[in-house]
């Protein structure tokens, strides 16, 4: 549901925000301006500003910030439409809110999932629960820890939920609406969940939305939720956020583990400012919500492969989001071992420990995607440096994207500084073939020349002046030289050529994929913007060999004769490479 912005600037006007503030902390005026100790975060210094004018605050210590309604939402645990509710009452002010029907139905939803919550944790006292009750003792969960997470089971053998929700006089419509019972193929309704461990799932409010339901019999998939419905939308939600949101307000620190358990296993160790995605991956809405409570959330999935890549994966989205106010922090778990495993064997010390030392975002992507490449070749560098120059670029606020290259390129060369140091000889031959250089990218060069005849010549004269080809792809250009390719097409000169080698190139190179990744080697492209973009990418490519091959040689003279000078040197080049574009 919507409301008119004239509608709520109506209420804004009406109430406040400064009297409505005055009731939770002491006010203190500087000139014209209110200031308070911030609601949301512990401080005896008050830094949070308030706006009576614009009916607005800010606090400059944690980032809160908001309005009249963000203090009745994330204050005292309104949902937006019973916030604008209240107000609207207290401000005199008439708004048509959904029809009574509407409201009806959604407190009827709200009653079935908090029924159904109090049936899945009844059934932790029924016999059929057995297989559930050893499974929490297993995972060391106390008694007031499964009270305080609403664990349940979904198995009854004496009544199904379905059955026990049509007894409390629900109708079959509401039942269904509330997605704790589905149609199977026969028509007939079915309890969502059977035979799982359930996890109730809280709005920021903390009214049940929705459930998570984990297998104990080894019957896949292993995890499901809820389906998604207008009131339950997997993106917008994290899980314990309602618990975890008052403190991590007041710590400006929010860590973000994989899965329930996690954070239930947390949560009774004394780490209530956690919270998990509900599902395997996190998502930008996830991360803009988190960022709602704590500027420098921290990144902790599981230590193992699908661990390390849904890491990763949050770490290229978040980059394009950082700005100021926004960052984002992780911490690499030993393989195979989750929050709880990693207290159970080394402590909750040392779990601690591991809290106050976490990797920034740059580092963490670097330090990862350096594992990938081996960085012994010069092609090798060129390619992982243009790669970290393509991640920055898709950095959105312009003074974050500029720290960030400035980082990346000295982690890149510091890098290369200690390993070069280590095997004490870093030496670049100029005539050594660049044989796997930008593979992909050549094959797009050999895709423009063979797919626009009419420009052929001009751009083969440019290309085979470059060291960026191997020695078949060099052949092949060479060839291509021949009077007798000149304006024809790509599949006439498949004929003609005879050579296994160069066949192999031509089929690699005019695919779907090769077009894809470069627009420019299309056929369909226009053949003077197709020779001009080109030009360009083997130009910039170029480029970057040479100011590489300086860095190489001032390396080497470096690990010889170690003064500062040539390290200065370096720096220079450093520069020259990020002002390239």
């Amino acid at each position: 549901m919507s409301f008119s912005k004239i509608d709520l600037d109506n209420i804004k006007s009406k109430i406040s925000i400064r009297s409505e503030l005055e009731k939770k902390t002491k006010l203190t005026q500087k000139g014209k301006d209110y200031w308070c100790c911030c609601p949301f975060h512990e401080e005896k210094t008050p830094s949070c500003k308030i706006n009576d004018d614009y009916g607005s605050f800010y606090c400059f210590g944690c980032g809160a910030k908001g309005d009249i309604f963000t203090i009745y939402t994330d204050l005292y645990n309104y949902n937006f439409i019973d916030a604008v509710k209240e107000l609207s009452q207290r401000a005199g002010i008439k708004i048509n809110f959904e029809s009574d029907q509407t409201y009806k139905n959604k407190n009827k939803i709200e009653e079935i999932l908090k029924l159904s919550c109090l049936w899945f944790q009844e059934n932790l006292n029924h016999s059929s629960a057995n297989i559930c009750n050893e499974y929490l003792i297993e995972r060391k969960l106390k008694k007031e820890t499964i009270k305080k997470f609403k664990l349940g089971y979904s198995y009854n053998k004496d009544i199904n939920l379905y059955k026990y929700l049509k007894s409390k006089l629900f109708s079959d419509e509401e039942i269904l609406e509330s997605n704790v019972a589905k149609l199977d193929k026969n028509k007939k309704i079915r309890d969502f969940f059977y035979k799982r461990l359930i996890f109730p799932i809280c709005n920021i409010q903390g009214k049940i939305v929705g459930f998570g339901g984990r297998s104990l019999d080894g019957s896949n998939p292993k995890y499901i939720n809820s389906p998604e419905s207008n009131f339950f939308q997997k993106r917008y939600l994290l899980y314990n956020l309602n618990i975890a949101k008052e403190f991590a307000r007041k710590k400006n620190n929010l860590l973000i583990c994989e899965g329930y358990m996690d954070i239930i296993s947390l949560n009774q160790n004394g780490i209530y400012s956690v919270v998990a995605p509900l599902g395997t991956a996190l998502t930008e809405e996830q991360l803009h919500l988190a960022w709602k409570y704590s500027s420098k959330p921290t990144i902790m999935f599981d230590g193992d492969n699908s661990g390390i890549r849904a890491s990763y994966k949050v770490a290229i989205m978040a980059l394009s989001l950082i700005s100021a106010n926004k960052y984002l922090q992780f911490i690499s778990l030993p393989s195979d071992i989750d929050p709880d495993k990693y207290i159970n064997e080394y402590s909750l010390k040392n779990f601690l420990s591991i809290l106050k030392n976490p990797d920034p975002l740059s580092h963490f992507i670097f330090n990862q995607s350096i594992k990938s490449v081996s960085l012994n070749k010069v092609d090798e560098k060129i390619s992982y440096d243009k790669y970290l120059d393509d991640l920055v670029d898709t950095i959105k606020d312009k003074k974050s994207q500029y720290f960030y290259k400035n980082e990346f390129k000295s982690l890149f060369f510091n890098n290369i500084r200690t390993k070069g140091k280590k095997e004490f000889k870093y030496k670049l031959s100029n005539k050594e073939p660049q044989k796997n250089l930008n593979k992909v990218q050549n094959l797009s060069f050999i895709a423009t020349i063979l797919n626009h005849p009419s420009v052929r010549n001009e751009i083969l004269i440019e290309f085979l002046k470059s060291d960026l080809f191997n020695k078949d792809e060099k052949t092949l250009l060479n060839e291509l030289k021949n009077e007798r390719f000149n304006k024809l097409e790509n599949k006439e000169i498949l004929k003609i050529l005879d050579n296994q080698n160069y066949i192999k190139i031509v089929n690699q190179s005019l695919t779907s994929k090769i077009y894809k990744l470069f627009p420019y080697s299309s056929p369909n492209y226009d053949p003077q913007l197709s020779r001009d973009e080109a030009l360009n990418s083997l130009n910039n490519l170029n480029t970057r060999l040479l100011n590489l091959q300086k860095i190489n040689k001032s390396l080497d003279t470096f690990i010889k004769e170690s003064n500062q000078l040539n390290w200065e040197d370096l720096q220079k080049i450093n520069i020259e490479i990020t002002n390239e574009d």
